[in-house]
């Protein structure tokens, strides 16, 4: 019979959380739910601004937290292609492109990041690739604009307003992630490999 002292297991305790690791079913959950978010999130939230890329804050945020949270390569494009599901699902959006627009950041995100060996130990290597990757959207929309004739409604003030303000947001969103990436690992030790 095990004897009972009162004192907590070192397995369960909150500072042993392991806040990067391989892709296991619990993570890929968390994956998913993140994809989910980012669509819920971006059909519910009205900012008052509208400014082209706004939804980067919350949505690049999620999508930078897919990125630091594994050590799978494509961790990113898991959660963008769950947001792509449940962009198609829900019929999110008023185009029939929005769960291509979703799905483009996660996978330039990932591909990105590969060129990149250190750039967990970088702080601001992710908020700015995440930056770059959300400005796949107004590009996307401007080659279908280009191309197709399609119009949209974010290209009325020019080509550059929409691809910065992109631009802008995105990094914003992935730098509030990446500070409390670092207070997290200050709290709960430092990540587990760098992928």
């Amino acid at each position: 019979m095990a004897t009972v002292t009162g004192s907590s297991s070192r397995a369960n305790s909150p500072s042993n959380i392991e806040l990067v690791g391989p892709l296991t079913a619990g993570r890929l959950a968390f994956l998913v739910a993140i994809g989910v978010a980012i669509v819920l999130l971006h059909e519910t939230i009205r900012y008052p601004l509208r400014i082209p890329g706004q939804h980067g804050l919350e949505g690049m945020a999620l999508l930078a937290l897919a990125r630091y949270s594994t050590t799978y390569k494509w961790g990113a494009t898991i959660a963008s292609l769950s947001s792509a599901g449940t962009a198609a699902a829900m019929a999110a959006g008023s185009e029939w492109t929005t769960p291509f627009l979703y799905l483009a950041p996660g996978i330039a995100l990932d591909l990105v990041v590969m060129l990149f060996a250190g750039w967990r130990t970088q702080f601001i290597v992710l908020p700015l690739i995440t930056a770059f990757a959300f400005a796949t959207k107004p590009l996307i929309r401007l080659g279908l604009m280009e191309f197709f004739g399609m119009q949209f409604g974010s290209f009325r003030a020019g080509v550059l307003y929409p691809i910065s303000t992109h631009i802008a947001f995105g990094f914003m969103g992935a730098l509030m992630t990446a500070i409390a990436w670092r207070v997290a690992q200050k709290r709960f030790g430092p990540p587990v490999g760098n992928p």
